[in-house]
């Protein structure tokens, strides 16, 4: 799955690179068209809101779902963790759920940074 805002061609590029690296054949290539933390902007303002769309509420993340869920997939290759959400709790729970439900993966191409020790 590639990042919303990024040139597809160039993540495609990088998402299949590194599912052939890892041995991963690529049963469908998936585009998550709304962005985790859309900005809206109202007529005639100069500001913005931030409106953010959970990812079982987004198309894409919907469709990973039933791909894994109709036995098509086993997992997912997805450029970073922002590409699930930015919100930690939402994206161990995505995680959590797709791991003990179906036995799927979630692969990040960029991995998580390390929690620094307090």
């Amino acid at each position: 799955m590639p990042s919303p805002g990024a040139s597809p061609d160039e993540d495609w590029n990088t998402l299949h690179a590194e599912a052939e690296q890892h041995g991963y054949a690529i049963g469908a290539r998936l585009h998550d068209v709304a962005v985790p933390v859309p900005t809206t902007y109202f007529p005639g303002s100069r500001t913005g809101r931030s409106v953010y769309t959970p990812p079982w509420q987004r198309p894409g993340w919907r469709e990973v779902e039933r791909q894994i869920r109709g036995g098509f997939a086993e997992g997912v290759v997805v450029l970073d963790r922002h590409n699930i959400s930015s919100d930690d709790d939402e994206y161990h729970a995505v995680i959590k759920h797709l791991g003990e439900r179906y036995q799927a993966f979630v692969h990040l191409v960029i991995p998580e940074e390390p929690t620094a020790p307090t």
